[in-house]
């Protein structure tokens, strides 16, 4: 059951539906994504306003002394209503002079400069129309969007739930980091760039512990976790190792495996399944390949899953710099630096790209994808890279 690396992703995109609904108040809906589109109630600015700091007059006595006044009951053609910045702008006038343009003589003002009708105008429905969508659905609500939103007046607003994902390390050999290691153990990098990976999207975070390579106990944990969550991610064990039990679990709890290999490298031996609505991702133990498989599989999935309409990677070309290896028939991920010139987007391949490594990953900022059709590289190709964000 091998995929390339559009297969697996067409598949698993398949089996993903997007959360329902859930309100929440203003101040509570930053990095939630919109369920409905949100359409505003009424203009924007509902009424005429100043730009400016001045005085509102009628264009067409614009050459004449106005008497100043500051009382919106007195109003007539030939009076200056002195005025701040945003206030409304009766609608017997239809110009507003600012304050630097005007001079004085007693209680009466003159126009120092030629000037325009509707100078400093901010005219109702200017910025937003009654009825039109401000933010659609599958909107993320960034900073900016949530005080859009607060601009509107809305207080409550329509989101997607947020997934709940699970993660098990797995491994005999797995300590976390505080406990003393000797030379046959290895730190659990894996939970916490998993734990990171999924609170920077916005998903609430399970963390159902280490287990040690026992098939019973790991079918217990699995089956538990599965109940509490949407997503379930186990490191470790998907290999073909005698200590790697992630298919006997799937077999074991009768997950609908999709699919037990890719030709994505590094990261082949990814194990991707179904259990009703819950989907299982059995990710590899070596750190660089989990972060492949996240960055390829886990961030869709999971984006799609939280209601996002652009859910997908976006994909961009950048020259190499340096020739890359790769072999027919598998989708090489190399790890790279990325970088903007005048000339166009660069990407230089660090000098290790052994699965093995991890500290060439955690410097990358972009994956630069060799197809499997591809092979070999030479300097100046332009190629594919997916940013690591």
């Amino acid at each position: 059951m091998k995929k390339n690396v559009l297969e697996a992703l067409e598949i698993i995109l398949g089996c993903v539906k997007p959360k329902p609904s859930d309100m929440v108040y203003l101040n509570e809906s930053l990095g939630r994504v919109i369920y409905t589109d949100i359409i505003a109630k009424s203009d924007y600015p509902s009424s005429n306003k100043t730009a400016m700091d001045g005085y509102a007059i009628v264009y067409k006595n614009k050459d004449k002394p106005l008497k100043e006044i500051s009382d919106y009951a007195n109003l007539d053609e030939n009076c200056a209503l002195r005025l701040n910045t945003g206030n409304e702008i009766p609608e017997i006038f239809d110009c507003v002079v600012e304050v630097e343009l005007i001079e004085k003589d007693g209680d009466f003002i003159k126009i120092k400069k030629n000037i325009e009708q509707y100078r400093n105008f901010v005219f109702s429905g200017s910025e937003i129309k009654k009825g039109e969508i401000v933010l659609k659905k599958g909107e993320l609500i960034n900073e900016q969007k949530r005080a859009l939103i607060a601009y509107l007046g809305e207080v409550l607003i329509e989101v997607y739930q947020k997934p709940i994902v699970g993660i098990i390390t797995t491994g005999d050999e797995v300590v976390f980091p505080g406990f003393n290691s000797n030379s046959d153990k290895v730190y659990n990098t894996n939970y916490f760039y998993l734990e990171g990976f999924i609170k920077k999207l916005n998903a609430e975070c399970i963390y159902f512990g280490h287990v040690k390579d026992d098939p019973d106990d790991l079918i217990k944990i699995y089956n538990y976790a599965i109940s509490r969550c949407d997503i379930l991610i186990s490191t470790g064990g998907s290999s073909k190792g005698t200590k790697d039990f992630t298919k006997k679990v799937f077999q074991e709890l009768e997950i609908d495996t999709k699919f037990d290999e890719t030709t994505v490298k590094p990261g082949k031996p990814l194990i991707f399944g179904q259990l009703k609505d819950k989907l299982i991702f059995g990710m590899p133990g070596w750190p660089s390949s989990l972060v492949v498989n996240a960055q390829l599989f886990l961030k869709p999935a999971l984006k799609k899953l939280s209601g996002y309409t652009n859910y997908k990677n976006k994909i961009y070309f950048a020259k190499t710099i340096k020739p890359m290896h790769s072999r027919i028939g598998k989708d090489y991920f190399n790890r790279a630096i990325y970088a903007y010139t005048e000339d166009g987007i660069f990407v230089e391949p660090l000098e290790n790209q052994d699965t093995s490594n991890f500290f060439s990953m955690a410097k990358a900022n972009c994956l630069v994808w060799l197809d499997t059709n591809i092979g070999n590289v030479e300097k100046g190709t332009l190629l594919p890279i997916i940013i690591i964000d």
